[in-house]
């Protein structure tokens, strides 16, 4: 037989879990969570014809037309960066909310836009927070910190990117500097030298191989950490009909100038062999474009000498105050 203090103990418990019964079917945070998911998830990514990327550095537009992505108005955009943007859009998930009026306003940011036709399906504004993605769409009173289903650690800083470079159809290398685990070089006639990076961002430099004696003096870490910023949006212009035993054979005109090794911590690996290009026999090298043998491609690439002049200097330039 229960007693008065049971009977009171179990009316207690019932009353509680009422309570908590009617809050859930008035207030119903996942409902609320849901409808503010309308807000940073993309409803339908085939319905966008146009999509809008700025910050204070870049500004990118991707139009389509029909099933091809044009970059600018002036060039195919690579299927692939395009995809990847647009199913991270569609699988955006809030983590958290945030009021505005506890946001920091000194973090930058990036605003993306998708339209159809002139109307907007869906804008918001980017920005990295401690590590975190923090979205703010446009008359909103909150913010919400984001991930993306299915994509855990996918850099969202990298797939919203507003610079053009990213979604150009030749790219080769686009790595931000924190993603960068190693980079090897090794110059023609110089001693070679590679830079380790850990996951605290503190920066070593080593010899390449036993036989490399490294010179002594202060590493300038400011040049170094500029050389990690250089492997964001590596591009090439065109592929040049040259085999890799033509270039090397000791009658060409293409002479080696370097060999560059990058690799990130998601064990991505990029190689460029690098020579001097040529237009025409007897000519002397083009001041602004070298050739490029890319990891295991057969094919060499005529590439912009300003993403190589900067890959290509010697150890001196990255030791002592500059």
């Amino acid at each position: 037989m229960q007693t008065a203090s049971t009977r009171k103990t179990v009316t207690v418990i019932a009353s509680i879990v009422v309570l908590v019964v009617v809050l859930l079917v008035f207030t119903n945070p996942w409902s609320t969570m849901r409808g503010n998911s309308r807000q940073v998830a993309l409803k339908s990514s085939g319905e966008v014809d146009r999509i809008v990327l700025s910050d204070p550095i870049d500004s990118t537009i991707l139009s389509r037309e029909n099933d091809t992505w044009i970059l600018n108005g002036k060039e195919e955009a690579g299927k692939v960066q395009v995809e990847n943007l647009l199913i991270a859009a569609e699988r955006m998930e809030i983590s958290s909310i945030i009021s505005n009026d506890s946001e920091p306003t000194h973090i930058p940011t990036r605003s993306i836009t998708f339209y159809r036709g002139d109307k907007i399906l869906l804008t918001y504004e980017l920005k990295v927070r401690e590590g975190r993605y923090l979205i703010t769409p446009v008359s909103s009173e909150n913010s919400f910190y984001v991930s993306v289903a299915g994509y855990p650690g996918l850099n969202l800083e990298k797939v919203f990117s507003s610079a053009p470079n990213h979604y150009r159809e030749h790219l080769l290398i686009d790595l931000l500097p924190s993603e960068i685990f190693k980079i090897e070089i090794e110059l023609q006639d110089a001693a070679g030298f590679r830079f380790e990076q850990d996951l605290e961002g503190n920066i070593s430099c080593l010899p390449a191989n036993n036989e490399t004696a490294l010179s002594t003096g202060k590493l300038n870490e400011l040049a170094i950490r500029l050389l990690f910023s250089y492997f964001t949006s590596i591009v090439y212009e065109d592929k040049f009909d040259i085999t890799a035993s033509s270039l090397l054979h000791a009658d060409s005109s293409h002479q080696p100038m370097a060999l560059l090794h990058v690799e990130s911590y998601s064990g991505e690996k990029h190689s460029l062999q690098v020579f001097s290009y040529v237009e025409n026999q007897g000519e002397q090298p083009h001041m602004f474009k070298a050739l490029v043998f890319y990891n295991d491609d057969p094919e060499a690439l005529i590439v912009n000498y300003i993403y190589l002049d900067v890959l290509m200097r010697d150890l001196s330039h990255y030791v002592g105050d500059k």
